[in-house]
């Protein structure tokens, strides 16, 4: 008898080392998820612009509504530029630099198409407030030029397509493309029209269309 309650004893406690033995489920992950991506933007009049277009950096915030819908947040900064050698008539050969910069601020919803346990699709539509502003710098020998182009600010608006493939519990890859819809324009002033100071400047605004597709790429972490 004392035999018997021994084994019993003797069972129990593997069985409770076992029990305790098994990992515990991992707590859920929050709603909130950060990432960061590279992309090249190639907007309709970038494509002046060497490279023939913009590159740039985004810091993306995401957070879930649903497991297959989120809003989110993209901050985002962009730069083109163009070089040229420009020869005048009796004046010689002039070094030129334009350089264009762009700070998109957007906002919009993400849904979600799991495909499997690892991968999905997502995309959606989105609103946006883009800041430009640009440079040109001309150069001859010890002579320069620097003006300061003064680009319009302009609302926007967006549509996003990608994929993800989810790395680990938290962390997931994902390429996509972004069409932006945006339009700003340029005013040069007296100096840029060579005018001298006391005569009327004429209109001379120039429109710039931004519009066009963006390929990137990046990490996403979901905390």
């Amino acid at each position: 008898m004392k035999r018997i309650s021994a084994c019993i004893l003797v069972l129990g406690l593997l069985a409770a080392a076992a029990g305790a033995a098994e990992p515990a489920d991992p707590p859920p992950l929050a709603p909130f998820s950060i990432g960061g991506s590279l992309s090249y933007w190639m907007g309709e009049d970038l494509d002046n612009f060497d490279l023939d277009g913009a590159f740039g950096a985004s810091l993306i915030a995401q957070y879930r509504l649903h497991r297959l819908l989120a809003v989110e947040g993209r901050i985002s900064g962009f730069a083109a530029g163009e070089t040229q050698d420009i020869f005048i008539p009796a004046q010689g050969w002039y070094d030129t630099e334009t350089t264009i910069i762009g700070m998109p601020f957007e906002a919009g919803l993400v849904a979600f198409l799991p495909l499997g346990d690892t991968f999905s699709l997502y995309g959606g539509p989105g609103l946006g407030y883009y800041f430009f502003d640009g440079e040109f710098r001309s150069e001859q020998g010890p002579w320069n030029l620097t003006y300061d182009m003064d680009l319009d600010s302009a609302g926007g608006w967006y549509a996003i397509l990608g994929a993800r493939l989810q790395l680990a519990r938290n962390i997931a890859l994902f390429a996509e493309g972004k069409y932006t819809w945006v339009e700003t324009s340029w005013d040069p002033g007296a100096a840029t029209l060579g005018i001298p100071d006391g005569l009327p400047v004429p209109e001379w605004k120039q429109d710039l269309d931004f519009s066009g597709l963006a390929l990137g790429g990046g990490l996403i972490f979901t905390f």
